[in-house]
């Protein structure tokens, strides 16, 4: 589902195949497969939802991935994405969605932890 929508521009606030942001990215990929996600990054990471895991050698497809200080330092988590194997996440930021590889600089440094909602 996430697949589908590579290159969908970035609209702030947006949730919809129009345009989305980073959490609304993940939620409306979530909703097609069944899954109600909050629209934040930081309501996401909080939510509860799933299991939390910290280790990066541990992520499967389909587990969100949590950063901060993306463009805040006083949220718990700024940035979402969802993990594709391979050490890489799609995520929707500047661009549109794209994949980006979380050994990235910018992203590893930021990595605070994923969730696994199924």
């Amino acid at each position: 589902i996430a697949m589908q929508h590579l290159g969908t521009r970035y609209v702030y606030g947006g949730s919809s195949a129009g345009g989305f942001d980073c959490s609304g990215f993940t939620m409306y990929v979530f909703k097609q497969a069944g899954y109600s996600l909050p629209h934040s990054a930081t309501s996401q990471w909080l939510s509860g939802m799933g299991t939390k895991i910290y280790s990066i050698s541990e992520l499967q497809p389909g587990d969100l991935v949590f950063f901060n200080n993306t463009y805040s330092s006083s949220l718990a988590a700024t940035h979402v994405g969802i993990y594709t194997g391979d050490n890489q996440f799609i995520h929707a930021a500047a661009g549109g969605v794209k994949i980006t590889d979380l050994s990235d600089s910018f992203y590893a440094s930021r990595y605070v932890g994923a969730r696994r909602i199924f």
